[in-house]
């Protein structure tokens, strides 16, 4: 499976230009979690393709019913590349279907990666609904994608402490800020499996640093950064952390607050790309 990174990489750019010609390098490759909408973004209907297409991704729907889907198009005049939905460690794939699509954008010329994704707040002043730029992060995973695939880098060890990009960070803020979409700058912990954490996990996770934790966004970044990218996360509140007895996470809830915080970002993404 290790190698099938490397080879399908390149494959999958090739196909990528070929479906989607004429073919301008993405000015960004942007990939939207669970809940999220990307109505209004584009200047006009994207093309599409679904990414089971891509060689080496699994076919069927993820656990939370969607079929991931890559549209190319334009925003504000400049190329961009969004993969809707995608795939996850916990559903036991691997981790090759999580960076694939990253992986394949960046070998047809994408040199910007911003990854969206919902997550459990740990701090009371990111409130529900309330969104986060990443500065930092934990990977509370066993592994990590770069494992047995330094063929592709070119420095098998890259360090991490700036893996998150302050300028394009700096940005997305900047852009944010004046359409009414306020950013905390927050550190995400990742964990293993697709269950809400408990009270006992949550408090220490925030006695670990984190702000946030979720399931996805780690494999991501970490690959990302390694292959040259300049990567940033938009982190959304879309749920708080648990209260024993007194109230029940769902995902059902979780994709609503994320569906009905997706204008809002995408106001904001379009003033990002008039700057």
């Amino acid at each position: 499976m290790n190698s099938n990174l490397v080879e399908n990489s390149s494959v999958c750019a090739e196909l990528l230009a070929q479906r989607f010609a004429p073919w301008r390098p993405p000015a960004l490759f942007l990939q939207l979690g669970t809940g999220f909408a990307w109505e209004g973004l584009f200047d006009a209907e994207p093309r599409q393709m679904p990414l089971a297409e891509l060689p080496g991704m699994p076919a069927g729907k993820n656990p939370d019913g969607e079929e991931p889907l890559l549209l190319y198009g334009t925003v504000c005049g400049q190329s961009v590349l969004l993969l809707h939905g995608h795939r996850h460690l916990y559903e036991n794939l691997g981790v090759v279907p999580c960076v694939l699509p990253l992986c394949a954008a960046w070998k047809a010329g994408a040199r910007k990666a911003l990854f969206v994704e919902g997550a459990l707040s740990l701090n009371r002043d990111i409130r529900l609904g309330s969104w986060a730029i990443l500065t930092d992060f934990i990977n509370g995973h066993s592994l990590s994608p770069l494992d047995g695939h330094h063929a592709m880098l070119q420095d098998p060890f890259p360090d991490m402490s700036c893996a998150l990009s302050q300028e394009l960070n700096s940005d997305l803020v900047n852009a944010f800020v004046p359409t009414g979409m306020p950013v905390k700058l927050a550190i995400y912990h990742s964990r293993p499996g697709s269950q809400f954490c408990t009270p006992s996990e949550a408090a220490f996770l925030k006695q670990s640093g984190a702000d946030l934790t979720g399931h996805d966004l780690v494999m991501e970044i970490i690959m990302g950064y390694a292959l040259g990218c300049q990567v940033s996360a938009c982190v959304l509140a879309a749920a708080t952390e648990p209260v024993p007895y007194l109230q029940t996470l769902t995902r059902a809830s979780w994709r609503e607050t994320c569906a009905f915080c997706s204008p809002q970002l995408v106001r904001g993404l379009r003033a990002y790309f008039q700057q």
